[in-house]
């Protein structure tokens, strides 16, 4: 019972704010493919058509200092919204995490709908629906399968590739790759990322064993398994703009 309690607040939040990200995420998309038949802007941003290697119509953005402006405070919101919701985890209450949790969601929706418009929009979506699908996967693994991921040795394994990854981004930063490298860089992030959601998964289960069902501990649940889902989106836009 206290397994299914816990398990109930954090599926209630997690589905919450996944809402919140894909809504914006499309609600983006879908502007932006309006503006651009429409022959008009969405939020100040032009669009111009060209064709990909498919054959098939590319709708990309028009770069301009504008653009350049909004997509830097843009990014700086989802960015401050993320840290601010991750600090806040620790220290405040239970609404206010929400609140930011919700806020990040909403930044991060509206940047990955514009990465997959600036993209080719055929290939960010299929990303999407790969991220998504993988998503669900790692879901049905642990229903599945029974296994308790959430084990010191495997969570372990999970922290050294996160390591890994952030040095190989660090890296990436500072010194122009090539598009091979970057793709095995965007595979790997995609399957830490998603050992990491197993982790997360696992530790639910664990968490409502040892008795702890209160909202603050869904509520940090739900938050890691947000940012896995997210770095597993932007790691499959990676791989289909690599």
């Amino acid at each position: 019972m206290e397994a299914s309690s816990l398990a109930l607040k954090v599926y209630l939040i997690l589905g919450f704010e996944l809402a919140v990200l894909y809504g914006c995420m499309f609600f983006v998309v879908h502007q932006c493919k309006k503006a651009f038949y429409a022959n008009t802007t969405f939020l100040g941003i032009s669009f111009a058509e060209a064709v990909n290697q498919n054959r098939q119509t590319d709708i990309t953005i028009v770069q301009s200092n504008g653009t350049t402006h909004f997509f830097f405070f843009l990014i700086l919101f989802a960015i401050f919204s993320l840290w601010a919701a991750t600090a806040l985890i620790i220290f405040s209450t239970s609404f206010i995490q929400i609140v930011f949790m919700t806020l990040s969601a909403i930044g991060y929706g509206l940047v990955i709908g514009f990465i997959v418009m600036d993209m080719d929009e055929n290939d960010g979506m299929t990303g999407l629906k790969l991220a998504t699908l993988t998503t669900a996967a790692m879901f049905i693994i642990v229903i599945v399968t029974g296994i308790n991921f959430a084990n010191p040795i495997f969570a372990s394994i999970v922290t050294a590739l996160i390591l890994i990854l952030l040095f190989a981004e660090f890296f990436s930063m500072f010194k122009k790759i090539s598009r091979g490298y970057a793709r095995k860089k965007a595979i790997a992030g995609i399957i830490t990322f998603s050992m990491s959601l197993l982790v997360s998964i696992s530790s639910v289960n664990v968490s409502a064993d040892q008795g702890l069902n209160n909202w603050d501990t869904a509520i940090s649940h739900a938050f890691n398994m947000y940012l896995n889902i997210i770095n597993i989106i932007l790691y499959f836009l990676e791989l289909g703009n690599s």
